[in-house]
């Protein structure tokens, strides 16, 4: 009977074990294998995300180094002070009555320093102004002329004037 009673006790125990273990089971094991299972399906699709970011990185990173050395002289020359001696010199081989008068400084977002500029320049025909437009785009630095631009007969001259803006970084 001893046998016997130390047979149904030792079921028991064994039954009970399996109870907790089973419910250790299902309490605790099953749900973190489901978010392990969630985790995992998120990681994988952050991965691939920042596959897709990095690959994407890398071509605009090829796109802009290409950029860079395509346009390395203009971007050179935001960074040349602007001269405004060789402006007039350069201005006086085609115009008569160079008249340079700086308006403003402005700074835009982006950190650009913006140098406006009126002229008032006299030229015996309107092709001198054409040159004079194909010499600035040689200069060092990057000028815009504004318009209106405003041609007015006087004599036999031809007075020109127009706003104008120099980019400095």
């Amino acid at each position: 009977m001893k046998a016997d009673n130390k047979t149904v006790k030792f079921v028991i125990f064994m039954f009970a074990f399996l109870v907790i273990v089973m419910a250790f089971v299902f309490l605790f094991v099953i749900p973190s294998i489901k978010e392990f299972k969630h985790k995992k399906a998120e990681y994988y699709q952050q991965l691939a995300q920042e596959k897709k970011l990095s690959q994407r990185e890398k071509t605009l990173h090829t796109r802009l180094e290409k950029l860079n050395k395509k346009y390395a002289a203009a971007l050179d020359a935001f960074k040349v002070p602007f001269d405004e001696k060789r402006f007039l010199e350069v201005s006086k081989k085609y115009f008569q009555n160079v008249k340079l008068i700086q308006k403003d400084v402005k700074k835009s977002e982006s950190g650009l320093h913006i140098y406006e500029f009126t002229a008032d320049f006299s030229a015996h025909t309107p092709v001198k102004f054409y040159q004079f437009i194909a010499a600035v785009n040689q200069m060092d630095n990057v000028v815009k002329i504004n318009f209106p631009i405003k041609l007015e007969a006087r004599g036999n001259d031809i007075s020109i004037k127009f706003n104008m803006s120099v980019y400095k970084l």
